[in-house]
């Protein structure tokens, strides 16, 4: 494989796993794609992280079969499987980005509302 067929093949990739993502999303989550690793991971007892992670070890541990056995699939291609792991992963990103939102969000809340306290014992006492 060349570089013009590399590029053309990671541009196809690509546009599967947009369409993956998105179809998959409509199907398993809200307005909230996250919703069902949080969903999920609250059920198990586990952080949607953790959940999501645990999905990406099952793709792995999937693709090691299907990869030293030398029959075909029955059902999901090696192909869907790599895409499938490549969203996961994306997926797990975006509930560290979320997480992480959340917690900064969180820190200035409570500046806030520290700042807004400060204040009003100031005010109070002069």
């Amino acid at each position: 494989m060349n570089k013009e067929q590399q590029e053309k093949h990671l541009e196809h990739i690509f546009s599967k796993m947009r369409e993956i993502m998105l179809k998959k999303g409509n199907d398993y989550a809200t307005q909230d794609r996250l919703s069902n690793f949080k969903l999920a991971g609250n059920i198990c007892g586990i952080s949607p992280e953790i959940q999501c992670l645990s999905l990406i070890a099952t793709k792995v541990a999937r693709l090691s079969v299907l990869l030293h056995n030398q029959n075909k699939p029955n059902y999901e291609s090696i192909s869907d499987s790599i895409i499938d792991l490549i969203n996961y992963s994306a997926l797990l990103d975006m509930l560290l980005f979320d997480k992480e939102e959340k917690k900064t969000k969180t820190s200035l809340k409570e500046i806030v509302q520290n700042k807004t306290i400060e204040y009003w014992t100031k005010t109070q006492t002069t």
